[in-house]
């Protein structure tokens, strides 16, 4: 068992560092990966510069995730905390 959790940690430390380098990548060029058509969005850039953010943000928490244990609970409600944000701030901002 004790096995089955380091290897769960393990992946979420290398999800996490996948995921903040592409949402440097995406806050640089102005793009997200692997998205080739946006539509119904009205400020492409800014779109993805909110969601870039929120995936480095994610990153970055499943990264601490690996040195500072959190509960499955309280780690839940922080990305739900970080994509809800990020929704209201795009609909504040009018972007889609």
């Amino acid at each position: 068992m004790e096995v089955l959790g380091k290897a769960v940690n393990m992946v979420g430390l290398i999800l996490g560092i996948i995921m903040s380098v592409l949402g440097v990548f995406s806050i640089i060029k102005g793009k997200l990966p692997l998205i080739k058509r946006y539509n119904g969005i009205k400020n492409i850039k800014l779109h993805s510069r909110i969601e870039a953010t929120a995936l480095l943000l994610i990153g970055i928490v499943l990264i601490f995730q690996y040195f500072i244990p959190m509960g499955n609970v309280g780690l839940i409600i922080t990305i739900l905390s970080i994509c809800i944000s990020s929704l209201i701030l795009e609909i504040a901002l009018k972007v889609i």
